[in-house]
């Protein structure tokens, strides 16, 4: 069960790479399994210098178009982990504390294994490291949760990112739709360097059109942001 591969999407970010991710992997030697998705000229030649341990592959320009660049190449029910540019650590709840994860490599293997015995084809973690939250939930669960897009494995069936800002909540939807569940870790916790703006005003209205019958509600930020939450057995 350890034939996967970790996907990288960056774009002009290698000191943020540096900084985040890629001194993540390079704690858990997991520099081999990693591929890191191109889309300049400029990035290829800086990402080689910076990174020479890390294989890379030239895609279209775009987050979205980068990634399903990759869905489209590799062979159907590959075992893909999507890792965004910033993410720091993944930590795992230990009685009422969080504490780091020994052997990141085992998580994913861990996360194959109970996605092809489910027959599921999604697995994710916690969207934050809040003790507090992360105690209240069951361990695993496998109805419909959201699967925050910074880190998470999937079984490559050709499911599309969709160009939106809730583009992570239409591949769990859409995930959940073909397989009928999810898979979430929710006493593995994630740390990402989150960034605003990424949505647009249509971007809600495009969910509640297509997917209604899965949200419970549209919650709504200061600032103009909004998050959703899902029917958990829609």
């Amino acid at each position: 069960m350890s034939d996967y591969v970790i996907i990288i999407p960056s774009y002009n970010k290698a000191n943020d790479f540096k900084k985040y991710t890629y001194k993540m992997i390079t704690e858990y030697k997991l520099q081999s399994k990693c591929l890191l998705l191109i889309q300049s000229d400029k990035d290829e030649k800086d990402y080689k210098e910076m990174f020479p341990d890390i294989k890379q592959q030239r895609t279209p320009q775009g987050y979205y178009e980068s990634v399903n660049f990759m869905t489209n190449k590799l062979p159907k029910d590959k075992l893909i982990v999507k890792m965004d540019d910033d993410v720091s650590s993944l930590k795992r709840l230990s009685g009422n504390k969080l504490v780091k994860v020994q052997d990141l490599n085992k998580v994913f293997t861990d996360a194959f294994k109970e996605l092809k015995e489910k027959k599921l084809t999604l697995a994710g973690f916690y969207m934050i490291q809040n003790a507090e939250y992360m105690s209240k939930l069951p361990t695993i669960s496998y109805d419909l949760r959201f699967i925050q897009g910074a880190i998470y494995c999937y079984i490559n069936k050709k499911i599309k990112l969709i160009k939106n800002g809730k583009a992570d909540y239409v591949f769990t939807i859409d995930n959940y739709i073909l397989s009928g569940g999810v898979v979430r870790y929710n006493h593995l916790g994630m740390r990402y360097r989150f960034e605003s703006g990424n949505e647009k005003s249509d971007d809600i209205k495009y969910i509640e059109k297509n997917y209604d019958k899965y949200i419970s509600r549209v919650i709504k930020h200061k600032g103009g942001s909004t998050s959703l939450l899902l029917k958990k057995n829609p």
